[in-house]
């Protein structure tokens, strides 16, 4: 019994602790113009509305006099200027990759935003933004790629290097020659960017009821509606629409057919939110009232209503906090997925319906075509529905797939380009990170080598061949101490082997030379070179200055008494400060020598 009651309190602490595991796509925040965007499973350009929702191998023209404005995942924001097209080639956690196929586009990133978490790729430029940065991106007619950043700073590949450039700087890219200058004067693209962003900034405040997760928004909903408390729910939400006491969650939009299921496209501007997340309730004294999703269960869906289905109908009501979801995928803790679960209907109830405007119903050719009619409850009251688990099944037309139905003029048309499959842009503009770049830096500079050297165009070839000679001239100086102790390990019993001098252990002898007693031997080829470690060792020195080992063991075996007089000499050295008679320091010499020749 403990261990069940220890599984239902993990089962409720845990998901308000983890991070959410699906944030959501990209939208489209702002329309200016004749915006259009493609969809893998569309395969034709559609006229685009604001809080169109942007998946991974979807793409965005903008013709002549049209500039849209898309908000990343992370609240990070890019605009595009007319005569641009934008690939979304990656919508991945904490990971979003753009290609900019043509025109210009302006990125400003959030504090939330890493330098791994956007990538930007044109033809022939990768683009990798810090966090509160903001920059522009242009194609120029001539194959030349400008970067200029206005403040923070990114990592900018191009031409096989990569630079970092930071505010203040615009580094231009062409063919075979990078270009590191100051920034322009400001045209009429950049005020317009610098003015959007600096009204959006005024609108957003540090300190926001939502969750961590969706801090991004948070300026969006304080310009149009206000927190309130309430005790059911905490903090909830309160829109300012002003239309009639029948306004309702979910009336004014449509429904499209995008992926593999319905979404929920509001004409409301800051209908993004409250439509994707969370719930909706009406509070006594409010009205109705958005209740955002706790920390670590933001879960982004296609609209958290559920569904009727009858006859020719379709309908739809706002789902209430704690209601069940029922969706083709996971959703969060308050969700079933339908496609491995099969779902009761007869023991659903939705508490929304009874509310005033609290269920929609269309007939099905106006929910396909995008024509939603707002009715009263009494009206809805008089058809009879049955709840259906999921969103309906119903074969879609092409305008089911437009998120707003209008006829588009043929100059808006983009440019007849070969069309290329996400897969194949991904493969050609692969995820970089700054570190993985370093690490093949050093494995790239071999084969640019060789190519220069066969194709005779880079002159700095010369400069880097000392470059790689380097590392063994480094080495030279590290071997001589490593050489120096290797005589202190030789074994003191072999004395009569030869032992060959070390180089490193030459300047030490210059340090004590011993002229003067190797003049007075009479033998000062034999004395005059003996290595000064052997002495230490106690090992009587072999000759060093014959190549041949076989004489100079010889010498050292044969002439014992010279070999002594070494050893006098030396002991005289160290021993004896300065004599002060020459003659009796003979005298004393010659006494051993002596007695040695008498013993023999």
């Amino acid at each position: 019994m403990k261990r069940i009651l220890w599984i239902c309190l993990l089962l409720l602490i845990v998901p308000t602790l983890s991070p959410a595991a699906v944030i959501g796509p990209a939208r489209i925040r702002m329309v200016d113009g004749d915006v259009m965007f493609r969809t893998p499973d569309s395969g034709e350009w559609l006229p685009a509305a604001v809080n169109t929702p942007l998946d991974e191998g979807d793409a965005l023209w903008c013709p002549e006099n049209a500039r849209v404005e898309i908000q990343l995942t992370d609240g990070s924001t890019v605009r595009l200027d007319e005569g641009s097209q934008l690939d979304l080639l990656s919508n991945e956690d904490q990971f979003t990759h753009l290609h900019l196929a043509g025109g210009r586009a302006y990125v400003r990133t959030d504090k939330a935003a890493t330098v791994n978490s956007l990538q930007i790729d044109a033809d022939d430029t990768t683009v990798l933004p810090a966090a509160r940065t903001r920059l522009r991106i242009d194609i120029l007619p001539d194959n030349q790629e400008d970067v200029s950043i206005f403040k923070g700073s990114a990592y900018v590949e191009g031409n096989g290097s990569r630079t970092r450039v930071r505010a203040g700087e615009h580094i231009a890219l062409e063919e075979g020659r990078n270009e590191l200058l100051s920034l322009n004067p400001p045209d009429s693209w950049e005020e317009w960017n610098m003015e959007r962003d600096r009204e959006q900034s005024r609108a957003a405040r540090a300190e926001s009821p939502l969750p961590e997760e969706l801090r991004g928004y948070s300026g969006e909903l304080d310009s149009n509606g206000s927190w309130v408390r309430v005790p059911e729910y905490g903090m909830v939400w309160r829109p300012t629409v002003i239309i009639s006491n029948d306004w309702a969650p979910y009336r004014s939009g449509r429904w499209i057919w995008k992926g593999s299921d319905y979404v929920w496209i509001s004409s409301e501007n800051w209908g993004w939110i409250p439509y994707h997340y969370g719930r909706w309730a009406v509070v006594s004294g409010f009205g109705w009232c958005w209740v955002p999703p706790a920390r670590g269960d933001v879960y982004w869906g296609p609209g958290y209503v559920g569904w009727y289905r009858t006859g020719n109908h379709v309908g739809w009501t706002p789902l209430a906090p704690g209601e069940t979801f029922y969706g083709r995928r996971h959703y969060g803790r308050h969700s079933v997925n339908i496609t491995t679960i099969s779902v009761n209907t007869g023991n659903i109830a939705y508490r929304n319906r009874n509310v005033r405007g609290g269920m929609t119903v269309v007939q099905q050719n106006d929910f396909l075509r995008g024509r939603i009619v707002s009715q009263s409850a009494s009206g809805n009251a008089s058809i009879s529905v049955s709840v259906s688990a999921g969103s309906p099944r119903i074969q879609p037309l092409r305008e089911t797939r437009m998120p707003i139905v209008k006829q588009t003029p043929p100059r808006v048309a983009p440019p007849r380009t070969e069309y290329r499959d996400n897969r194949e842009l991904r493969q050609r503009f692969p995820r970089l990170t700054p570190e993985a770049d370093a690490r093949r830096r050093p494995q790239q500079t071999p084969p640019a080598a060789t190519d220069d050297k066969t194709r005779g165009i880079k002159v700095r070839q010369p400069a880097t061949t000392p470059v790689d000679q380097r590392p063994p001239a480094t080495v030279q100086p590290r071997s001589v101490p490593q050489q120096r102790p290797e005589p202190r390990r030789l074994p003191p019993q072999k004395d009569d082997q030869p032992v060959p001098p070390v180089s490193g252990v030459v300047p030490r002898q210059i340090e004590q030379p011993r002229p003067a007693p190797a003049a007075t031997s009479g033998r000062s080829p034999q004395v005059a070179t003996p290595p000064r470690t052997e002495r230490r060792q106690g090992i009587k020195a072999p000759q060093p200055a014959t190549t041949q080992p076989a004489p100079a063991a010889q010498r050292v075996e044969q002439p014992r008494p010279e070999s002594q007089r070494g050893g006098l000499k030396e002991k005289k050295v160290w021993r004896v400060v300065a004599p002060d008679n020459g003659k009796e320091q003979n005298q004393k010499e010659k006494g051993p020598k002596e007695r040695e020749r008498r013993e023999r």
